[in-house]
């Protein structure tokens, strides 16, 4: 069974690859943001009913038979390039810019552009648009999305 740090790092991992702020977690599980950071740093300062319901925003199931999943992944997948990290932070900052944009939840943003290939879309492209402003990442999503507002 996993450790409370080991189950605070793989909330923060699961929300981090959804693309979701702290902010929407906190708010979707009715929890605060202080709540939600205590268990993602394995602090320990909530209660098992405040864990479930964030579990069950990320879609995160409960397996008491499994070892450490942590410590149990093959090496390759927990390898990323430095490329790679400045990729998915790039692509993760646009999520969210785009979503304060619009008005909208960043993980509802997210499967918007995972559905219309924005994703896909941002990281070939990362060369070009990575040095370019918000207001022109922000055209660039709404063009791709279809001419409009997520």
């Amino acid at each position: 069974m996993e450790n409370i740090q080991g189950i605070g790092n793989r909330i923060r991992e699961k929300r981090l690859s959804l693309n979701m702020r702290m902010s929407d977690v906190a708010n979707s599980s009715d929890i605060t943001r202080a709540t939600l950071s205590s268990i993602e740093n394995g602090e320990g300062n909530y209660t098992i009913n405040s864990l479930f319901r964030v579990m069950q925003v990320l879609g995160i199931s409960l397996s008491l038979d499994n070892e450490d999943i942590n410590n149990n992944r093959d090496r390759a997948t927990r390898a990323n390039t430095k490329m790679d990290k400045k990729i998915n932070r790039f692509v993760i900052m646009c999520t969210e810019q785009y979503a304060s944009y619009t008005n909208e939840r960043s993980d509802i943003v997210y499967k918007k552009m995972c559905e219309k290939g924005v994703i896909n879309e941002l990281i070939n492209d990362y060369e070009d648009l990575h040095g370019m402003s918000t207001v022109y990442i922000n055209d660039y999503i709404a063009s791709l999305l279809g001419g409009g507002r997520a």
